[in-house]
């Protein structure tokens, strides 16, 4: 599975890139309506997931061990058959800063 792969799954996930995991992120029921990560994976181990509590999100049960498959199915593929990760958040935030500088934001 590659990164493609899991953002455009069955399964509707969120994703959040760091330099080395990714994690698949679930609405909390903080009163901010923030994100918690599920499971993250390793973009430097292969097979390396880990899951986390769910029960601080809107997900029910089925939808965490859903997150958890695709999740393991992709720590099992080889680190170099995974594609680029690209860290949209990033990116946006380098171009509200450049505009910003700018004057124009």
């Amino acid at each position: 599975m590659t990164y493609e792969e899991l953002k455009k799954s069955d399964f509707d996930v969120n994703l959040h890139y760091s330099i080395n995991e990714v994690a698949i992120l679930a609405l909390s029921f903080d009163a901010f309506g923030g994100v918690d990560p599920i499971v993250t994976i390793s973009k430097a181990e292969p097979y390396n997931y880990h899951p986390r509590d769910y029960r601080d999100t809107v997900l029910d049960l089925e939808d965490w061990r859903e997150a958890v498959k695709l999740a393991q199915e992709l720590a099992m593929t080889p680190l170099n058959e995974r594609g680029k990760a690209t860290n949209y958040d990033w990116i946006k935030t380098a171009k509200r800063a450049l505009h910003g500088i700018l004057g124009r934001g």
